[in-house]
């Protein structure tokens, strides 16, 4: 899979310098704090030096008075001599009480002290601190009266020394700190970051297909497209959809609808270039990225490579899993402009796929745009609708006895006329309801309105009809109780109501269902098989389920009764059908060549346009008084 950067790398870059700019506010930090350290220090060391000075001056003062009083300056002397064991001492002289030296003592190198005092340093102690030297006087005696000064002169660079071996010292603890700290935040840093790449990972990766999830293709198609507009480059987009995947994994199970879904990703991996990236939607819906140089019969090879992946089974635990796909390609920028419609011509590619029969590749189509406008609209006025009761309505089409040709009941038929967009085919507005979900409703206000209309009838001349019930509707958790709550409030006999489901709808999920028609034929629901014959070969719920009739499909009739496949068909399915105690029902006779023909195969009832069309439920209480005639 090509790996293509992510703009995920900025927040991972931004956290670095945010990283960095915080162990930098640290050490400036502990920097600062070791200057604070440094001048408190300097300062505690100041404070001693004066205190240590006093000292040492108020001792040599205590010394020298004997010597200043018998005018002994070579005592004196010797006394200040005895600072030569400080090193800070540079000089030291006595002054007699007007100021006037006495003895003193220097340093070699050392400028001698002054004769005499200046007058702004009498009368009284002193301390002068500058930045090289400390300069103090000492009185001799009471302070009030003094007889005479001790004079002292210090260097401060020992003071400094240690100030540096300080600052020094708490600059390497600081750094050792600052070290051990960074060294921390670093593998700590390295521990996010691979927590941050795995996470990254499980965040672009589907769990089931170990392919890209949608996350990973919003980023790695945005990253194509814009380096395909930079570079004048052409991006594709190839989006698969599994067909009937629902009823596999609800017949298999979700283990092996998991499993099915992983060898689906493992297969198109194997069907697409180097290159390519392969993500998985979600749900039963995966996506193939395609970038570089490509033509249009690449596409359609590449297109027809892809459905072909689909045509061995799949296994999983010895079981054979057949499933087909169906997809739509766009690409950029012949098709689409930017991601969005890209993905949304994709999409209507895949779907016009679905509609052509599925198990097949489309490629978009301008064209196509018009069909999903159309079906947009159609899915917009439909929910207004369903809210408003405007514009739908049933008509009735009358099916007849096949022995007597009396009417014995009719089936509700769809028809709406929208305000705006006029006369929609029930066909189209079906499958625009099956495809937004809104069939459940629109199939309940189908069922409500024909059992209210039966209902009217059965007080005069009472009349079976028959509803089409879709799957969702049968596997809807309120279906079993709307049905008995709406013949609860129009007051319909249970037994002029029949419910026809297709082969598919009743092998779709046939255990959860058979619970539901088990109930409706408890009640008195008559139960049918609509369509009988172009659906599912298997026969078991013939006899699991409590059906009372099959009706042959019209393409079985259609070409009776010249067609020798058709007569052995037919007369097949009426044989089986009265075998296992149920009625037949043709659809489609629109001749009375065919009607003749299936009453003599044992048919029982017959609907088609050789007896009566769909009508309103007016003109078929109109034809059913009794100055109406029943077909001949």
């Amino acid at each position: 899979m090509k790996k293509i950067s992510r703009t995920g790398n900025a927040p991972a870059s931004l956290t670095s310098r945010l990283v960095l700019t915080g162990m930098t506010a640290t050490g400036l930090a502990l920097l600062l704090v070791v200057l604070a350290l440094t001048v408190f220090e300097y300062w505690r060391i100041r404070h001693t030096m004066l205190q240590d000075s006093r000292v040492e001056a108020a001792i040599v003062a205590d010394n020298v008075s004997a010597s200043l009083v018998f005018n002994d300056d070579r005592a004196a002397r010797e006394m200040l001599q005895a600072l030569r064991a400080s090193p800070m001492v540079l000089a030291a002289g006595v002054y007699r009480a007007n100021g006037v030296l006495f003895a003193d003592f220097q340093r070699d190198g050392q400028p001698p002290l002054p004769a005499n005092l200046p007058s702004d340093m009498l009368p009284g102690p002193l301390e002068q601190s500058g930045f090289r030297e400390l300069r103090l006087i000492h009185p001799i005696g009471p302070q009030n009266q003094p007889g005479g000064w001790v004079y002292l002169r210090k260097s401060m660079q020992e003071v400094y020394k240690r100030l540096a071996v300080h600052f020094f010292g708490a600059l390497l603890i600081a750094l050792g700190a600052m070290g051990l700290a960074s060294l921390l935040v670093l593998r700590s840093r390295a521990a996010v970051r691979d927590a941050e790449n795995r996470l990254d990972v499980l965040a672009h990766t589907d769990p089931v297909t170990q392919v890209g999830n949608r996350h990973a293709f919003n980023e790695r198609l945005a990253a194509h497209i814009a380096h395909a507009r930079q570079t004048g480059g052409n991006v594709a987009l190839v989006l698969i959809d599994l067909d009937n995947f629902k009823t596999m994994n609800d017949t298999h199970g979700h283990a092996a609808g998991d499993a099915l879904l992983h060898q689906v990703a493992q297969r198109l991996q194997t069907a697409m270039r180097s290159g390519d990236t392969v993500c998985r939607m979600g749900g039963d819906e995966f996506a193939i990225i395609l970038a570089g140089s490509f033509d249009d019969p690449l596409l359609e090879r590449y297109g027809q490579r892809i459905i072909a992946t689909f045509q061995t089974p799949f296994t999983d635990e010895g079981q054979s899993l057949q499933v087909t796909g169906s997809a739509g390609i766009a690409s950029y920028p012949q098709d689409a402009q930017d991601f969005d419609s890209l993905v949304r011509h994709a999409d209507t590619a895949m779907y016009r796929a679905k509609d052509l029969g599925k198990n097949r590749c489309q490629r978009f189509d301008p064209t196509m745009n018009q069909a999903l406008l159309r079906r947009l609209a159609v899915e917009k006025e439909l929910r207004k609708a369903l809210h408003d009761g405007e514009g739908l309505a049933l008509h009735y089409q009358p099916v007849f006895s096949a022995q007597d040709r009396s009417m014995v009941g009719a089936e509700a038929l769809l028809r709406w006329t929208c305000p705006v967009l006029g006369v929609v085919p029930p066909l189209e507005a079906v499958a625009v309801a099956e495809d937004t979900g809104l069939i459940e409703a629109l199939g309940y206000w189908v069922l409500r309105t024909a059992c209210t209309d039966a209902a009217r009838w059965q007080h005069t001349a009472p009349l079976a009809v028959a509803v089409n019930v879709s799957a969702r509707q049968l596997h809807d958790t309120r279906f079993l109780s709307t049905v008995m709550d709406i013949l609860r409030e129009t007051g319909l006999t249970p037994q002029l109501l029949e419910i026809e489901l297709t082969e598919t709808v009743l092998m779709d999920n046939m255990e959860a269902g058979a619970h539901i028609l088990h109930r409706l034929g408890q009640l008195g629901v008559q139960l049918a098989i609509d369509d009988f014959g172009t659906g599912y070969s298997s026969l078991a719920y013939l006899r699991q389920l409590p059906m009372k009739r099959i009706k042959i499909d019209r393409s079985f009739v259609r070409d009776l009764p010249q067609q020798e496949h058709s007569r052995t068909i037919v007369t097949a399915i009426v044989h089986l059908a009265h075998g296992l105690g149920l009625a037949v029902t043709a659809e489609g006779v629109e001749t009375l060549e065919q009607a003749d023909y299936l009453a003599q195969q044992g048919c029982d009832v017959l609907q088609g346009y050789a007896f009566a069309r769909p009508m309103p439920a007016h003109q078929l209480e109109a034809a059913r008084q009794p100055s109406s005639h029943s077909p001949t």
